[in-house]
């Protein structure tokens, strides 16, 4: 075995495995985090605060990355272990904090160095495989991560049964089980990164992807809002039911993610259609025990459909280049979150959520069907004439909201600037008379 192959195959492994380790620490601390604040006596509205703020950092990173290319691109291995390692450490502050405002800044900061191991873990994925490799990547660390969030709910839930001391013991642990995973990253052979200069053309088959992703991610981050409310005010179920579901859902995504990363992008078409049709289901089955079927079906399809952004992006490197494929999925992904926040915190009417949902997942739908040539339900000619006509139409508007902004804004200008003058000449006019008078 060649030494590049078996270095790709070495890092397969370690990033796999640090997956694996990473879940399981997640669930020990993020996992329990909501929890760890209801138990402080902070109420929805509060919560919401801090999940809307914390969502900003992944936003932030997201558009600078990939408007300034540089920044990640530069980023090397000791740069990845210092904010795998700070994300972990700063945990063991969380449990000896008690205000709001203490909790949110730290909940933000903690956000920081997620969205930033995120950016430059998918920017190593994205730059070490071709699109084969990055769907094995990607469909294996899913898998081995959903196998550990039921390992580390477990192990949260033995911690929780202790008492007060609970969330000290799940947050230390945690800790200490993720720093195990920013040490198996240290044995990584990683290559520097390929720098790709944007090319003029297929412009559009970017922009009816990130559209189908912003779509896509939003319905789903406020769908799982609404569907935890909506079981325990509307249905009545246990509180414990929502959690069954979760690890319902996440055990079910160990296999669909290795079904989902073995299947041709074609056949992704499926998994679109069928999972469209998760949130009607959600919302017409009034009995809270069916709605444990209802989450394997919606991870079974739900796993193909959230995994067509970041597969096509591997399959577009060459126009984009890895690292604004990966900026793209970390922005993309934090803006489907502040919508879903924003949506979560201002729609209170549970008819009205579920038929938000409905309709991005809908959007989401018809923009991959009618413009994505790899899942269309349309010949691929079509669908890209279809992409184009849907760019260039959004790109006009842009510019003419631009050129209507900046119209606006010199028109206010100069609207200030004479009626200052006016203003100056009527305060001269006043103080020659006066002087005349004199």
């Amino acid at each position: 075995m060649s030494k590049p192959l078996k270095d790709a195959k070495s890092l397969k492994f370690i990033l796999i495995a640090e997956a694996f380790l990473a879940y399981i620490y997640v669930s020990l601390t993020n996992g329990i985090f909501l929890a760890f604040l209801s138990y402080k006596g902070y109420n929805i509205q509060d919560i919401s605060i801090i999940a809307l703020a914390s969502s900003l950092p992944t936003v932030t990173i997201g558009f600078l990355a990939y408007k300034r290319v540089s920044l990640i691109a530069k980023a090397e291995k000791k740069h990845l272990l210092l904010v795998h390692a700070s994300e972990r450490l700063i945990w063991l502050l969380v449990p000896f904090l008690s205000s709001l405002e203490s909790l949110l800044l730290v909940y933000t900061v903690k956000n920081f160095f997620s969205a930033l191991i995120s950016l430059i873990l998918n920017n190593i994925i994205f730059s070490s495989f071709n699109e084969e490799g990055v769907k094995e990547v990607t469909s294996k660390r899913n898998a081995f991560a959903s196998a550990a969030s039921i390992i580390g709910f477990l192990l949260a839930t033995f911690f929780l049964t202790l008492g007060d001391l609970g969330f000290l013991y799940s947050f230390i642990s945690g800790t200490f089980i993720g720093l195990v995973s920013t040490g198996l990253l240290g044995w990584a052979k990683i290559s520097r990164v390929r720098t790709v200069k944007p090319r003029k053309s297929g412009e559009e088959r970017i922009f009816v992807t990130s559209l189908y992703q912003i779509l896509y991610s939003a319905s789903v981050a406020l769908q799982g809002v609404f569907w935890v409310n909506y079981l325990i005010l509307d249905l009545g179920s246990p509180a414990y039911w929502p959690a069954l579901i979760g690890v319902v859902a996440t055990f079910t995504s160990v296999f669909s993610s290795l079904y989902w990363g073995r299947k041709p992008l074609e056949f992704y078409k499926v998994a679109i259609f069928f999972d469209s049709l998760t949130p009607i289901a959600i919302f017409l089955v009034k009995h809270y025990v069916f709605h444990l079927g209802i989450a394997a079906y919606g991870s079974t399809f739900g796993t193909g459909a959230g995994f067509l952004g970041s597969f096509l992006y591997a399959r577009y490197l060459g126009i984009i280049g890895p690292t604004r494929a990966s900026s793209l999925l970390i922005l993309l992904g934090g803006l489907g979150q502040l919508i879903a926040s924003v949506l979560g915190i201002a729609v209170s009417s549970h008819l009205i959520l579920v038929a938000i949902i409905a309709v991005l997942r809908l959007a989401a739908l018809l923009i991959a069907f009618l413009t994505i040539p790899e899942v269309s339900i349309v010949p691929a000619g079509l669908a890209r004439t279809y992409a184009v006509t849907l760019y260039m139409t959004s790109l006009q508007g842009y510019r003419m909201t631009l050129e209507f902004s900046y119209e606006t804004v010199m028109t206010t200008i100069r609207i200030l600037i004479l009626t200052l003058s006016l203003l100056a000449l009527y305060t001269i006019y006043r103080v020659a008379v006066i002087l005349m008078e004199v």
